[in-house]
């Protein structure tokens, strides 16, 4: 989420933990399949792992998922213009190798989700293909 720790700072952090939750289900709700799983990688950072997605298909479902936060019209003064709560998405998928690890894949999801930032936030940006 963008700008979390100013909404913690903001509202507390017994808002911030139901703001967490809130998008915690909209993340479980992407979870069709037996074999996809939504988790909590840290603080406010979240991660969706979708086997035999393409990076198509995992842009979609970030993109659908930052709309569906944005759409709840969580208030969030301390996030610029904005006014409410925002996500920015780092998005990478990998064809499965013996020496891919999830570390690396993890790395790139990241190097993804520091360039949406960069770009404003509030933007979903899939990794370069490798």
């Amino acid at each position: 989420m963008d700008h979390f720790k100013a909404y913690n700072d903001h509202f507390g952090h017994v808002a911030g933990d139901s703001c967490l939750k809130k998008l915690g289900r909209l993340l479980q709700r992407q979870t069709r399949r037996a074999t996809d799983l939504a988790g909590r990688y840290g603080g406010e950072e979240f991660c969706l792992i979708l086997p035999d997605t393409d990076a198509s298909g995992a842009g979609v479902v970030a993109e659908t998922v930052r709309q569906a936060l944005e759409e709840l019209a969580i208030p969030h003064p301390k996030n610029g213009d904005r006014g409410m709560v925002t996500l920015s998405a780092g998005v990478a998928t990998r064809f499965p190798r013996p020496e891919t690890t999830p570390e690396q894949i993890f790395g790139e999801a990241d190097k993804a989700l520091y360039r949406a930032k960069q770009q404003g936030r509030n933007r979903v940006v899939l990794s370069a293909p490798v």
